[in-house]
């Protein structure tokens, strides 16, 4: 089965209870205000209307401030919470890095606590059976086999979580953070298996401060801020848009959340090869949005001059398949675009721009021009 993950519409409403301000002039006041006083519940809305699709080859990135909606989008995604609005399909066995502590019982042992944590995670105990002398050698805590859970330390409680929460691979893994604790032997350990699994993923989703980390897993991300999506693109837009967003934020600029389902999906790509013959060009490059989708509009302007392709012939792209986790390589394109009273690239003078856009009658997005527009010309006969 192919695996995928799609939220149509996500929101999450929580129930809150809040005290009414009053002042208190002593005890007696503060105990009466309790009394009859009491909280107020109202709903809380944690995410809102949250939209986007994940198939195999995705490596999602979600960035955002503390608060912003990350780790609880996550347990959405995980089952953990059930959407209160929406629809959330997720095709494929999960693993969630969530709670390393999930499941565990303090009066219980080391034994019984590997069974409770992997019920807890959808396993069988039959297969926990097996499993449980690879647990425990790789959590190093053999001779605490038989101890109560209360009596371990912190850092061998982390590990004995990792090690059963890793012990499976999983077709999706869901991760908060990467794992940044315990003694440099387990670390090194830690960080094969978590590469391991992350490799054998067909789908991961990642939530981290660790901007590198996110760059070099990712190729996916999307920004979250007071629970909405407000962007959603290939990981090196998102995280310039997170940067952005922070700034703007620590200069105390006033934020206004403009959604992708607001201003639409944003279509961006490159062009690799531009050549200009008898009043024809013949250009080519790869084109996508921010949804995964092909447009199907390209054109080039000229001195404020516009000139749309009527057809567009699509090129397999697995390359740019790879990148951006796509479903579809026929990413790529190569259009022929008359241009009368032009006979050689060169003519056509620096300030040309290929523009990309849903139509050939909407060609709004600028498009990257590999190397540039003056090598290009320089190489031109």
């Amino acid at each position: 089965m192919e695996a995928r993950i799609r939220a149509e519409g996500l929101s999450l409403d929580v129930p809150t209870f809040l005290q009414r301000d009053r002042e208190s002039t002593g005890w007696g006041g503060l105990f009466l205000g309790a009394a009859f006083d009491p909280p107020q519940r109202k709903l809380l809305r944690l995410l809102d209307n949250i939209n986007f699709e994940l198939r195999e080859g995705d490596r999602l990135a979600i960035l955002g401030r503390n608060g912003a909606g990350k780790s609880t989008l996550l347990r959405v995604l995980n089952r953990v919470y059930q959407p209160s609005q929406g629809k959330l399909t997720v095709d494929g066995s999960c693993q969630a890095l969530l709670n390393m502590s999930l499941g565990f019982n303090g009066e219980a042992t080391v034994r019984e606590n590997i069974y409770l944590r992997g019920v807890a995670m959808g396993l069988k105990a039959s297969f926990l059976r097996g499993e449980i002398g690879q647990i425990l050698e790789f959590s190093g805590l053999g001779e605490k086999v038989n101890h109560r859970l209360r009596t371990l330390s912190s850092g061998q409680k982390m590990r004995l979580g990792f090690a059963i929460s890793t012990s499976v691979q999983h077709d999706i893994m869901l991760m908060d953070e990467w794992v940044g604790a315990g003694d440099a032997d387990f670390m090194r350990k830690a960080k094969e298996r978590m590469q391991s699994r992350v490799g054998g993923s067909k789908i991961v989703v990642l939530a981290s401060h660790s901007t590198g980390l996110l760059r070099d897993i990712c190729n996916r991300g999307i920004v979250l801020e007071r629970g909405k999506l407000v962007h959603a693109g290939d990981i090196t837009t998102s995280l310039k848009y997170y940067h952005e967003l922070l700034a703007k934020l620590r200069a105390g600029e006033e934020i206004e959340l403009d959604t992708p389902a607001a201003r639409g999906a944003q279509i961006f790509g490159a062009v690799e090869e531009i050549t200009v013959e008898r009043d024809t060009c013949v250009i080519k490059g790869w084109l996508i949005d921010t949804e995964g989708a092909m447009p199907c509009g390209v054109a080039l302007q000229v001195d404020g001059q516009r000139y749309a392709a009527e057809t567009i012939e699509r090129m397999r792209r697995p390359d740019v398949m790879r990148h951006f986790g796509l479903s579809d390589d026929a990413c790529g394109f190569r259009v022929t675009i008359a241009i009368p009273g032009f006979s050689q690239l060169s003519e056509l003078g620096p300030d040309l721009q290929v523009l990309g856009g849903e139509s050939p009658d909407q060609t709004h997005a600028p498009l990257r021009i590999a190397g540039s527009i003056t090598a290009l010309l320089q190489s031109a006969p």
